[in-house]
């Protein structure tokens, strides 16, 4: 079983970003923020966006860390491929991760849910 995500799962350019950002779905929850949007390709995407505001370079890490294993561990559930951006909230560090989990999937079925 492979545990870190490959090129193909990871979005890097900031146009990939933009796009997301400009034709997707923003779910806002108290631990996160997710931005949805129909990926044209076979793969589903993560970008994580950890800023400054977050806290120092521990916290911004320890956030990223986090969201890539929901991303990770929830992928097989998508009901089509996505583009997700994920904006970590401060309260995230201090969630269970059983929790961040549901809210992850809650949101997920919510943007699936949209037209």
């Amino acid at each position: 079983m492979k545990l870190s995500l490959s090129r193909d799962q990871r979005l890097r350019k900031s146009f990939e970003f933009r796009k997301v950002r400009s034709k997707g779905l923003l779910v806002r929850t108290k631990p996160l923020w997710l931005q949805f949007c129909k990926s044209n390709g076979e793969v589903s995407r993560l970008g994580v966006i950890a800023s400054k505001r977050l806290g120092n370079a521990v916290a911004r890490n320890r956030a990223k860390r986090i969201s890539r294993e929901l991303f990770r561990m929830n992928n097989c559930k998508f009901p089509f491929a996505l583009d997700l951006v994920v904006l970590p909230r401060s309260s995230m560090l201090t969630t269970p991760f059983n929790l961040l989990q549901k809210t992850f999937l809650d949101a997920l079925s919510k943007a699936s849910s949209q037209p």
